[in-house]
């Protein structure tokens, strides 16, 4: 189960890392041998990181980094999933074993074609050239960079896809990664702003569904 520990939120039963299936058919992984739960969901790149909360009758309530609830594991064991198409949960089971998700090596020059990749997305996403500029002072920081670009780039295009999002993605002119904590992510001025902590792993860069909060808030601030 995923019920409280002596050690963490996982319980003696449940493997550290493992695949699991919903009885709806969405799969995915579950990776407890870092100091954070990750999450990620077949079919998509992006790795999720989890908070465990105490949940009403002893469950446990696993959140992304916007306060959405992910996973509940009851005290009994028994783990269901959330999301858009239900809502109020679907159960899940481990359907096999599945590799720790561990980050890539990254060089300095395919960081670079990382960004370059992630300019052109979201470039072409809002019909203008939209640089992304990577600021690296800690050598092995790269993959994070990489990633929180990526994802970055699919946030871009998830909002220009909505109603107005070419509206509210028009004051953006620039990308900016940089190092420090705790990582976040904000608009200063015509830039948007992630600020990476590469020693918390993918919970040191906002998610994609923060990056696209942040990007409304700050339209609705205007």
């Amino acid at each position: 189960m995923l019920g409280p520990s002596t050690s963490d939120s996982r319980g003696n039963s449940m493997p550290d890392v493992a695949h699991f299936m919903s009885e709806d058919g969405e799969g995915f992984v579950l990776d407890h041998t870092q100091d954070q739960p990750f999450i990620r969901f077949d079919g998509d790149a992006e790795v999720w990181a989890l908070t465990p909360s105490p949940g009403p009758r002893g469950d446990v309530i696993f959140k992304n980094d916007v306060g959405e609830p992910i996973l509940r594991s009851s005290r009994l064991g028994g783990l269901t999933l959330f999301s858009r198409t239900r809502p109020t949960g679907d159960p899940v089971a481990v359907s096999g074993k599945a590799d720790a998700i561990k980050a890539g090596r990254m060089t300095p020059g395919l960081l670079f074609q990382q960004l370059a990749r992630a300019s052109k997305k979201a470039s072409a996403a809002v019909s203008r050239l939209l640089p992304f500029d990577a600021d690296i002072q800690t050598p092995g920081a790269d993959y994070l960079f990489a990633d929180a670009a990526r994802v970055t780039a699919d946030a871009i295009v998830d909002v220009a896809n909505q109603n107005n999002g070419r509206k509210i993605l028009e004051p953006i002119r620039e990308v900016r990664l940089i190092e420090g904590r705790p990582p976040g992510v904000y608009m200063e001025r015509n830039t948007l702003v992630l600020r990476l902590d590469h020693t918390q792993g993918w919970g040191g860069r906002p998610s994609s569904k923060r990056i696209t909060k942040i990007l409304k808030t700050a339209s609705k601030g205007r």
